[in-house]
């Protein structure tokens, strides 16, 4: 005859064993809206202008004591340049009831929930600085900032659906050059950093710690016949893309920089929303450039 006695599965009342923490490994870096400049905007239609000289003319001559003529071709107008603001916002709520409730990991849901919708909109901001393409907004259609990619339209190259490689990369960073740009940085997905590293150098394979305890496979920095490039790792950059710019003619203008509103009270609700209005300046778009089209497998 089998034993009775108490156990944890006929038993009521034991506690729930629930540990005070919360785990999120979710991404949160936003690396293109971290390392470009500040700028303040001052209204929803921004803008700028660029100058160009004229091209160099090795036939420059004149005759000794000739008069000065004049020409339409002497004047070079300045272009101006257009971007819109964009707003973004996250919008976030809780009961009453709930904040009241006693929960594991987390001491005010509608404070956490004001934490998780902040991170939220800075990677929609990063994403849109990158990805989005302007439009000028109405009524009844939202702005839209014209972001890295859309802005760039001189000094583009198609991969064609082919792997990256190291000649096309150097054609790009030739051709800004002629522009008369410097690129510095390069931004990258993982699968075309991860192509970029395998790169083979001058030498070979790449290696260091002479008992041979560590490889290095891995380019963070590209030195070229054109400047030394920084490889940036950057999770908005589309699989199929890179861009290679010379950040400092890049800037974040800034409408509404971040901030919290408390929104009115409805019903049983504690509501609230994060807002941000920005654009990017593209001082000169030329001083950069993209390939598009790449493999990504």
């Amino acid at each position: 005859m089998p034993e009775t006695y108490v156990n944890v599965y006929d038993q009521i009342g034991e506690r729930e064993d629930l540990i005070n923490l919360v785990t999120s490994i979710s991404p949160e870096e936003t690396v293109t809206m971290s390392l470009l400049c500040r700028a303040n905007a001052k209204s929803f239609k921004h803008d700028w202008l660029t100058q160009a000289l004229a091209a160099a003319d090795s036939a420059n001559a004149i005759i000794d004591g000739a008069s000065a003529t004049f020409a339409s071709t002497d004047y070079t107008a300045r272009a101006s340049v257009t971007n819109y603001t964009q707003i973004l916002r996250r919008v976030f709520s809780s009961s009453y009831s709930q904040e009241s409730i006693v929960q594991a990991g987390v001491s005010s849901e509608f404070a956490n929930q004001r934490e998780l919708k902040t991170k939220e909109v800075k990677r929609d901001a990063n994403s849109a600085l990158i990805n989005q393409t302007s439009a000028s907004g109405t009524s009844a259609v939202a702005r839209r900032v014209n972001g890295v990619l859309a802005a760039i339209t001189t000094n583009t190259r198609d991969g064609g659906g082919k792997a990256l490689e190291q000649i096309l990369y150097n054609d790009l960073l030739q051709s800004i050059w002629d522009q008369g740009g410097h690129p510095n940085v390069t931004y990258c997905g993982g699968f075309q950093k991860r192509v970029i590293s395998n790169w083979t150098p001058q030498g070979g394979q790449r290696w260091t710690d002479a008992e041979g305890r560590k490889i290095i496979n891995t380019i963070d920095t590209y030195s070229s016949d054109f400047g030394m490039q920084t490889i940036l790792l950057e999770r908005n950059q589309p699989a199929a893309q890179i861009s290679l710019l010379e950040e400092k003619y890049w800037r974040i203008a800034w409408l509404r920089p971040l901030f919290y509103e408390e929104l009115s009270k409805v019903g049983e609700q504690h509501r609230g929303s994060v807002v941000m209005e920005l654009t990017l300046e593209y001082l000169a778009e030329n001083s950069s450039g993209k390939i598009t089209a790449l493999a990504t497998q």
